[in-house]
């Protein structure tokens, strides 16, 4: 705990307060905030605290002045040291909801600090209020990685979902089955994304064939679930299955260059080189691990003549004498569907491959206008 530190505070004795020292030191109090030393109004809150009685009229006055001092002098170390130290004080709601507001605006990018605040308030909510509460408790928690904490939250079906990704998260993966053994104790909304992180957890537990198969038995399926089944099925050699999969992956932006490559490596493995480029051919327009590698393996195959070389029109927009050059150039006009490639003693900058001249005249206009009024049409073959 960040603010977990040594926070001595002076449990002497109470020596108790005249009714003219107490307004005295109200006063004092009162001024100090007044004149913006919240530092020394702090000190005076505590001394106040420490020698009136808990039922003193003017308690849960100063507890107020005490946060909106720790709050302008942010404060955020005390701030969370002062919550654990009013607990055991009856201030009404109001108040509570108060301090709440004042902790949410100090720790506004602090998520750690925010669950402090949200877990001081949470006991005076009740109803809609303490479920929405709850909810921002937890997704806070989230946030913050206090896994921990979840995990004592209270028993209902909207936060159970959280303590699945709670127990995931902290490899606690046997926790995870036996919790997750019953679906009752779950929204039907979430029962999907339970039985994915069932299906996990059964895979680290080195139960393979079991996670595949409760994930095949979610409904919707998310393109991680589709990712997992179809690496499992590639891994057992299952082409089929691990086929359909992979073509679901490549209507998926995220997962496109994974789904292509491995479409094309299963017809590679066949023998199927004709369909292998074609799927290699679309891997390699990601500037990705797999796109890299569907390049070289299509680079390979051409090589040894079982797919044919392919002619594309391209954009020469310059030359140089280093490769150094261009690349700066390529960095410097955020040219992304540029790439170099040696020209005679040269490096040039081309951009662009078109199967149709008239994309490759288009895309030479375009360059014109940018200022390369030298580009050219060019031929290269892939």
């Amino acid at each position: 705990m960040r603010y977990i530190i040594a926070f001595f505070l002076i449990f002497s004795l109470a020596f108790g307060l005249s009714d003219k020292e107490r307004d005295t030191l109200l006063r004092v109090i009162q001024g100090l905030y007044q004149d913006k030393l919240y530092n020394i109004t702090v000190k005076k809150c505590q001394e106040y605290l420490e020698k009136t009685p808990s039922d003193d009229p003017y308690r849960e006055r100063i507890i107020k002045i005490l946060f909106h001092s720790l709050y302008n002098d942010k404060n955020k170390k005390d701030f969370i040291n002062y919550l654990s130290y009013i607990q055991s004080e009856k201030i009404s709601k109001q108040t509570a909801k108060e301090i709440f507001a004042l902790g949410m605006k100090l720790f506004k990018d602090e998520p750690q600090g925010k669950a402090y605040v949200i877990e001081f308030y949470l006991p005076y909510t009740e109803g809609y209020e303490k479920t929405q509460i709850e909810k921002l408790l937890v997704t806070t928690y989230i946030k913050a990685g206090m896994w921990d904490r979840i995990l004592k939250m209270s028993d209902k079906k909207e936060i159970n979902i959280y303590k699945v990704l709670a127990l995931y998260k902290l490899g606690r993966y046997k926790d995870l089955i036996n919790f997750t053994e019953k679906m009752s104790k779950f929204s039907s909304e979430d029962a999907d994304t339970v039985l994915y992180y069932r299906g996990l957890a059964f895979f680290n537990t080195g139960k393979k064939d079991k996670a595949a198969k409760v994930i095949e038995s979610v409904t919707f399926k998310t393109p991680e679930m589709i990712k997992f089944l179809a690496s499992y099925y590639l891994k057992k050699k299952d082409y089929i299955k691990a086929e359909r999969y992979l073509k679901l992956l490549t209507l998926e932006k995220e997962y496109s260059d994974y789904g292509y490559y491995y479409l094309g490596v299963i017809e590679d493995l066949s023998k199927n080189y004709k369909k292998a480029a074609e799927y290699y051919k679309k891997a390699s327009a990601f500037n990705t691990e797999f796109g890299k590698l569907a390049k070289k393996r299509l680079k390979q195959l051409k090589e040894a003549q079982v797919v044919p070389v392919e002619k594309f029109y391209t954009v020469r927009i310059i030359l140089y004498k280093t490769e150094k050059e261009a690349k700066r150039l390529i960095q410097k006009k955020k040219l992304e569907n540029c790439f170099i490639k040696k020209y005679k003693v040269y490096y040039g900058v081309f951009c662009g491959e078109f199967k149709d001249k008239k994309d490759a005249l288009k895309e030479r206009k375009k360059l014109q206008k940018l200022g390369f009024k030298d580009a050219v049409i060019d031929i290269i073959k892939r």
